[in-house]
């Protein structure tokens, strides 16, 4: 669906202008008359993005601007401040009450339109978060709001290295607690990890002119780069640019001659952006690292652990072996000593069963009591040896419950299948038949006294 914009000024005709312009462009529009209703239809019909006249009889921009950065329903919505008046002081107060941007009257349609795409793609990523389900992800947006990032590494790209001992030394004079970095557009691109990167390029006007506008495009497009932002600096003439460096991916645009003040609300907007995307990336990471584990005992979950499984089926045609293990009698831990006694036991469990497996085998938490055990690379004689030492490590020590004197002592059943790689490569179906295998193999040690290691027949596996 079309982006959704209020457009709010005094002046029917500014209105409708700007209304058929929006339009033309598959855009959305509601339209205010003066601030007061600009403030109530942001707040009724939140709006992807808002255009707002300086100068209304009523509550001018500014002020709107002020209230809907003061309002938690309405703070994020993306603001355009625009004005006939376009001094200094205008376009300062404009970025300081927290506008996206200030535009000069007459407004340039193209620019317009580049910057409103920009900041709708903005709003677009920003809801896909919001909008998601789990609400761990959400909360990486609300550590944004945390203390800012008051040393953000800013790397200037210069075409020529004369000049950039002078960028160098404005960029130092308009952020004076920034980490600066000066290097070239090509070493910019040969970075190999997102760790090398810095927090915003600033492109100087001479690596543009010998690179072109799509180093914009190459620095998005590499893994190393592509979630630093990226701020160009234009001169007057070149300033029809603009519209397509923000397709391309700039986050803004600095023109010259550079105003230190509107530099510094611009340079402190873009790296508040992208602490917000940061936040939200170390929020996913989290939240996949966690869903690949048992939160008891720390192991990979049964998920993750046949994702694992299929993928290593793919690579290696080695012999494989499967042991499943169940704690003997586990229920009469529970039913005697409590849960919370049973969840004991499953940690130091399973922290004894990972002394010293091999880095390629796969161990997991498989469901209740039960834990699976993969090993690649292991024929019948190897798997084993290694359940025997696994029924030993869990039975010869009692574990110590936490907050008590007793000690428990616990016993493992192991049933084991093997895979014979030279005839039949390992696929999907049977690793199924595998896990069938162990599954009967530990029933038979369980049904022939417990704390023992039983493999599957030979012809299970044929």
């Amino acid at each position: 669906m079309a982006g959704q914009i209020l457009i709010a000024d005094d002046l029917s005709l500014n209105r409708t202008v700007l209304r058929g312009k929006l339009t033309s462009a598959c855009y959305r529009t509601i339209t205010a008359n003066g601030g007061i209703a600009a403030l109530a239809l942001a707040r009724s019909h939140k709006p992807d993005l808002v255009l707002l006249d300086y100068h209304m009889p009523d509550m001018d921009g500014l002020a709107v601007c002020q209230e809907l950065r003061a309002d938690p329903k309405t703070r994020d919505i993306p603001v355009i401040l625009f004005s006939a008046t376009a001094d200094h002081g205008h376009r300062l107060s404009a970025l300081a009450a927290g506008a996206d941007d200030f535009l000069a009257k007459p407004l340039d349609e193209i620019y317009l339109l580049g910057r409103i795409r920009s900041l709708l793609r903005s709003v677009a990523h920003r809801d896909e978060w919001r909008l998601h389900p789990n609400t761990a992800l959400q909360a990486g947006l609300a550590e944004a709001a945390g203390a800012f990032v008051v040393q953000p590494h800013l790397s200037l790209l210069s075409g020529q290295p004369d000049a950039s001992a002078g960028w160098l030394s404005t960029l130092a004079a308009i952020w004076p607690e920034a980490r600066l970095t000066g290097t070239s557009v090509a070493n910019a691109l040969g970075l190999d990890a997102p760790e090398q990167a810095p927090d915003l390029f600033v492109i100087s006007p001479e690596a543009l002119a010998i690179s072109g506008l799509h180093v914009i495009a190459e620095l998005r497009s590499r893994s190393a780069t592509r979630h630093s932002e990226i701020c160009i600096i234009l001169p007057p003439a070149a300033r029809a640019n603009a519209a397509m460096a923000l397709d391309l991916g700039a986050a803004d645009i600095l023109t010259l001659p550079l105003d230190r003040a509107e530099s510094r609300l611009r340079l402190e907007k873009i790296i508040a952006h992208k602490q917000l995307a940061d936040a939200q990336r170390r929020t996913l990471e989290s939240q996949l690292g966690l869903a690949a584990f048992d939160p008891l005992t720390g192991l990979h979950n049964r998920n993750h652990a046949v994702t694992r499984l299929s993928r290593t089926i793919t690579q290696d045609q080695g012999k494989f072996a499967l042991l499943l293990i169940d704690l003997d009698r586990f229920k009469e831990i529970n039913d005697q000593h409590g849960h919370n006694a049973g969840d004991d036991i499953l940690q130091q469990v399973a922290r004894r069963m990972q002394t010293d497996l091999r880095k390629s085998d796969i161990l997991c938490r498989y469901g209740g009591e039960e834990f699976l055990l993969a090993m690649p690379n292991a024929d019948l004689e190897t798997a084993r040896h290694v359940a025997e030492r696994l029924c030993a490590r869990i039975a010869d020590d009692a574990f110590q419950l936490r907050n008590s004197d007793t000690r428990l002592t616990v016993t493992a059943s192991i049933g084991i299948s093997v895979h014979g790689a030279p005839k039949h490569p390992l696929t999907g179906e049977m690793l199924n038949q595998l896990l069938e295998a162990s599954d009967k193999a530990l029933r038979s040690a369980k049904l022939t006294g417990r704390n023992r290691v039983v493999s599957a027949q030979a012809n299970v596996l044929a």
